[in-house]
């Protein structure tokens, strides 16, 4: 019946005074004006009045606000396809999309509807409801159990206009913590693959996990399994894929040849899922940001069909299983991601000290992923800070003799030259973050000028001391004989955050990142 048809209800304009399914309709004059809706319904809806004219009726949103709604699900939904987004999760504020989204109970940090949070993504290579057929077509396998084939963090920033999603290589090597078996036996932390954490202790463990790694606290969970995956592909029709180079994979099934290709769900799963004869981990992990970027190209292109739209979004709701806490709030995100669009939502890779590593992991010799500490910890605090994920470079200028010395090569003592408590500290960890070996001593220097920051060196640290004064704002050079071979940094009320510094020809680990909009495909 029409009647039990979301698009009938919730979406289809109708007469001047018709009975919708909370009452009386607000006049559209044969347009799309306005989309009815139930009176409890909207009343959880945040909808900020008219600028100027008239009132709405009770119960009428207009279609724009309709797509736009429709339209910022996407980015949750379809990420969760291949677990890459969730920026847009908010925006199933109907109940009757609402009731479709699976739940998972898990202890959580929780994130409040306004401000920054963080969402873990994940794709899971569960086999539940899936017939024999189906995973010998798929090329599925027979492992019993379920893993975690692919990670992302996904940070909303404060006023949820920006997304920045970073893909977590599923063989990275990481401490998994403490956790009770499937039987109630207490494991001790221990070193193990990422993937891992997922089979050893499910969606709890793995979040745990992963907020050990990378540092940021995790405030929501949305997953997608096999079954999920296809379903969000095939629901928009297929989506259009590029590999720039042949793909035979007997693991996966997959055979293409170079160039575009219109996909489906069944075809799209074995390209994300391929690791072998093509980049293994990390290829693959590249492949599924690439993907996402198609899949949230052609959903929001869907989602704004006022036919096919609601009926496109059911079946991604239908995909996913979220936090208790993120469905039971999800009308009030409504309204909060409407500024986000591909060109806001920015894909970033951890920054890796050695892409095929091995580690003896419960006697065996693995192959692993070894994360650049340093670089993925300044890239994870950025993030969580609400800042870009890559820091600005400062360059010297032309004119400036060019420096020599790269950060990671200046051992500096910071002091505090004001007398504020925890300064010299503070001091250290934003040079510590900046690239820079730094420590801080207990103690004030007494001084007249508090105000500014002063880099001393001795004769033979001129090199270093340039280098430190490209990175912090400000800060004055002076050179004192007595020091010899010393550098400090004493540090006045003025200080300011150093920049990291792009030395010529110095190795620097370089936090790489594109936007959803990008257009990857060459061929």
């Amino acid at each position: 019946m029409a009647d039990d048809d979301p698009v009938e209800q919730f979406f289809r304009p109708r007469p001047a005074g018709a009975e919708g399914p909370g009452g009386p309709v607000a006049d559209d004059s044969g347009s799309w004006d306005a989309v009815a809706v139930d009176d409890d319904r909207a009343q959880k809806v945040a909808v900020a009045p008219p600028r100027s004219g008239g009132r709405r009726a009770r119960g009428a949103v207009s279609a724009r606000a309709a797509v736009r709604r429709r339209r910022l699900v996407a980015v949750t939904a379809a990420a969760s396809a291949l677990v890459l987004a969730g920026s847009g999760a908010g925006w199933a504020f109907q109940e009757y999309f609402k009731g479709k989204v699976q739940t998972l109970d898990l202890d959580m940090a929780g994130g409040a509807p306004r401000g920054a949070m963080n969402i873990l993504l994940a794709g899971v290579d569960k086999r539940d409801g899936m017939s024999a057929k189906d995973i010998k077509r798929l090329h599925l396998g027979k492992e019993a159990g379920a893993r975690s084939d692919t990670m992302m963090m996904v940070h909303v920033s404060a006023d949820h206009d920006e997304v920045t999603i970073v893909s977590l290589p599923r063989d990275t090597l990481v401490t998994i913590p403490a956790h009770k078996d499937g039987d109630g036996k207490r494991i001790g932390a221990q070193q193990g693959k990422l993937t891992w954490a997922y089979a050893f202790g499910g969606a709890q463990l793995m979040k745990d996990t992963v907020e050990d790694a990378t540092g940021m606290r995790v405030d929501h969970y949305v997953e997608v399994d096999f079954a999920g995956f296809l379903k969000v592909v095939d629901a928009v029709g297929g989506v259009q894929i590029c590999t720039p180079q042949p793909i035979d994979d007997k693991a996966s099934g997959l055979k293409l040849t170079a160039g575009t290709h219109h996909v489906d769900g069944a075809t799209a799963l074995a390209f994300a899922r391929v690791r072998h004869g093509l980049g293994e981990d990390i290829g693959r992990m590249q492949r599924q940001q690439e993907f996402l970027s198609a899949l949230l190209s052609t959903v929001l292109g869907k989602l704004k069909d006022p036919g096919s739209g609601p009926k496109v979004l059911g079946a991604l709701l239908e995909s996913v299983r979220v936090d208790s806490d993120l469905k039971k709030n999800l009308d009030a995100y409504a309204g909060q991601f409407k500024d986000v669009s591909l060109g806001n939502v920015r894909f970033a890779k951890v920054p890796l000290d050695d892409p095929a590593g091995t580690a003896q992991l419960g006697g065996v010799t693995q192959s692993v992923v070894i994360w650049d500490d340093t670089a993925a910890d300044r890239m994870f605090q950025r993030i969580d800070d609400d800042e870009p994920a890559v820091e600005p470079v400062v360059t010297p200028t032309s004119t400036a003799k060019p420096l020599t010395v790269a950060p990671k090569d200046v051992s500096v003592v910071v002091r505090n030259g004001v007398g504020t408590v925890g300064l010299a500290r503070n001091a250290t960890d934003g040079l510590v973050k900046a690239g820079f070996r730094a420590s801080w001593v207990i103690g004030v220097v007494q001084r007249k000028d508090t105000r500014s920051t002063v880099i001393r060196y001795g004769p033979a640290r001129a090199d270093s001391a340039r280098t430190l004064a490209a990175s912090i704002p400000f800060a004055k050079l002076q050179k004192v004989e007595a020091l010899g071979t010393g550098l400090e940094v004493v540090v006045g009320s003025a200080w300011a955050k150093p920049k990291e510094v792009e030395i010529p020809g110095a190795e620097a680990a370089k936090v790489e990142t594109r936007t959803a909009s990008d257009n990857l495909c060459k061929a």
